[in-house]
Parts: C-alpha cells; sequence; structure tokens
C-alpha cells in the first residue's frame, strides 16, 4: 500500500510538471496554488463619448499587464493607497492589433479588489522579464507599493515609449458593480485603456544654410509617472544635469520638425525647452519663448496633460522673440497617433 501511494503522487506531480510546461507565458505569470475564483477581465474599444483616446488609428498597444491590487486589510477605506499589488494573480497577455480583448483572470474569492490594466508595446516591456536589457521602462512604485504611487518610469528619461492604462470596472451580468469588488459580488471586469503620454511638436522654418544641426533640450522632465492617471511621481534630480538633449536634427530645406511624446508634467513640473544650434564649431542656445496660455504656457514653461499634444511652431528670424502656440489638441485628432 506505502509503494502504491507513493507511485500515485510520483504521476500526479509528473502529471503537474508536464501541464505547466505546455502553458503559455502569460497563463504560467497567472497561476498560483490557491483557492482562486476565475473571472472575465474585457478590454473594451468604445470611442463613444470622452472616451476616445485611441481615435480611428492605429496605435502601438500591442501587449496588455493586468494586475489586480488587493485590499491590504478589509477594515480600510476604498482609497488606492490602501491597495496593493497581487502580483501572483497578474496576467499579460498580447494581442495582435488594438482590444478588444476577452481572458480570465484569477481572484481570491474573500478579498477586495481593485484591477488595473496597461497596455504598452511587446519591444517595450515584458513582466516575464522585467530585466530585459532592451526594455524601455520599468513598472514600480516609490516606497511601499500600492496602487497610489505604482509607476511607470522609462529606462531613459529622455526616451518616452506610448502607454496606456485604466481601472477595470465590475460587473454582476448587466449591472455595474463599481471599481471596487469582491469576486464574489462579480462575473466580469471591463476597462477601456486611455493614453497617459501626450504629444510635443516644435517646428522651426527658415533656417539659413550655415547652421548644421538643431537639437531641442528641457530642464525639469517627469521621469517617472503614476500608472493610474498620469500625476508625477518622480523628477530630474539637480544634480542630474539640469538640462537634458532629446533630439537633435539636420535641417532639410531649412526646416526642423520634433516630433516626440512626453509624461505628463500637470500643473506642478512645467517644462522650459531650448534650441541648440550649431554653426561648424560654435553652438548657441536659445530659450523656446512662447506667449503664456492659461493651462497650458506661463512663462515660457509648458504644462503636459495626458493625451493631449502641444505643437509650436515659429520661424529662424523670431527665435529670440518667440514662437507660436498651436491648441492643445486632444488626442481625437489622430494626426497625432503614431509620433515617434
Amino acid at each position: 500500500m506505502e509503494k502504491m501511494s507513493r507511485l500515485f503522487c510520483f504521476l500526479i506531480g509528473i502529471s503537474w510538471a508536464v501541464g505547466l510546461a505546455g502553458c503559455s507565458k502569460e497563463e504560467v505569470l497567472s497561476m498560483r496554488p490557491d483557492e482562486s475564483v476565475s473571472v472575465r477581465f474585457d478590454i473594451i474599444n468604445d470611442i463613444s463619448g470622452q472616451t476616445k483616446a485611441p481615435g480611428d488609428a492605429t496605435i502601438s498597444v500591442n501587449r496588455i499587464l493586468i494586475l489586480p491590487f488587493r485590499k491590504a486589510d478589509e477594515s480600510l477605506s476604498n482609497d488606492p493607497a490602501n491597495f496593493v499589488p497581487d502580483y501572483e494573480h497578474a496576467k499579460q497577455v498580447d494581442v495582435s492589433s488594438y482590444p478588444s480583448i476577452s481572458t480570465k483572470l484569477n481572484l481570491l474569492p474573500e478579498s477586495s479588489y481593485q484591477i488595473m490594466a496597461i497596455g504598452y508595446n511587446q519591444a517595450d516591456y515584458n513582466f516575464a522579464n522585467q530585466s530585459w536589457g532592451s526594455r524601455r521602462f520599468d513598472i514600480g512604485a516609490t516606497g511601499s507599493a500600492t496602487q497610489a504611487n505604482m509607476y511607470l518610469k522609462p529606462v531613459n528619461p529622455t526616451v518616452i515609449p506610448e502607454f496606456f492604462s485604466c481601472i477595470g470596472v465590475g460587473y454582476k451580468d448587466a449591472a455595474v458593480v463599481g471599481n471596487t469588488f469582491k469576486t464574489s459580488q462579480i462575473n466580469s471586469v471591463h476597462g477601456e485603456l486611455k493614453r497617459i503620454v501626450c504629444g510635443f511638436t516644435l517646428t522651426v522654418s527658415n533656417i539659413p544654410a550655415y547652421v548644421t544641426t538643431v537639437t531641442l533640450a528641457a530642464e525639469q522632465l517627469v521621469t517617472a509617472t503614476r500608472a493610474l492617471d498620469g500625476t508625477p511621481l518622480l523628477w530630474q534630480t539637480a544634480g542630474d544635469t539640469g538640462v537634458k538633449s532629446l533630439v537633435t536634427l539636420s535641417p532639410q530645406s531649412g526646416k526642423v520638425t520634433f516630433n516626440l511624446y512626453m509624461l505628463p508634467t500637470m500643473d506642478a513640473r512645467k517644462t522650459l525647452f531650448y534650441l541648440d544650434l550649431k554653426y561648424g564649431t560654435v553652438t548657441d542656445r536659445y530659450t523656446v519663448k512662447i506667449a503664456d496660455n492659461p493651462g497650458v504656457v506661463s512663462g515660457n514653461r509648458i504644462t503636459f496633460t495626458p493625451n493631449h499634444w502641444v505643437k509650436v511652431a515659429g520661424d529662424y528670424v523670431n527665435i529670440n522673440f518667440g514662437f507660436q502656440w498651436s491648441e492643445n489638441i486632444n488626442l481625437d485628432d489622430n494626426a497625432w497617433d503614431g509620433l515617434q
């Protein structure tokens, strides 16, 4: 009888190992040997109302991380600061085109949850290999990890990838339960990804032929943004070479156009830009001067908010006097989608 018992345990162990080896990377990420409950999680692409961030254009999202946050103590309020990441129940899903997707998520039955989804490109990040050398950003936290201080942090603060996020809403059939729930209260969770990053375009025209290169530089860069809503969490420090070079271009037909993603600054951390013009061995620096505009420009400093695009244009002859600012466009305007 003892031999039969050992043989039975051995066979069960072999079956479990074979099953694990046959799972996809996404499935392994979400496995945990506990009494979890399976819940359907849907990412929808609803472009109605004010949730049109994706627009109709092709964007770069083809991988989604579904990251549950579990309430640390059931007696606490539903503030995001009271929800800690449940990494063992996280799930990464690759998609062939911008979602809609539907997948299954395993959650503990008696815990209260808030579910965050983060959308990004497969070339930019892999939750299954977070130390991957080619990653373009990290997911982490300032201090103890909670939903309130979970951040997205570009590896290079001057190269910003495109990423999206949302908090899922729990449903019981067609009835909305809300974004905080226990698994016994719901049977599905819906989320709609919204772009966190914003866009900046600067065009300078009629540049003289003797100018060989133009470099766009900036100070007071945000270096990490809150995954929940794009609020700045980390900034350049005083000792971190205050002004950072972003992009260098050679004029083409007397013109340069800088197109880049920026992390949101909100009102707390406005950004000042410079143009470094090189003539042979000499380089001159000019402040990008723009007239004040409430909520966007103040003292030549630009406020960036998630999912908006700020355009600035000017003639070289005005480089000492100031450039023109164009409206802060919500990315319902598909012309900005695909900005690199």
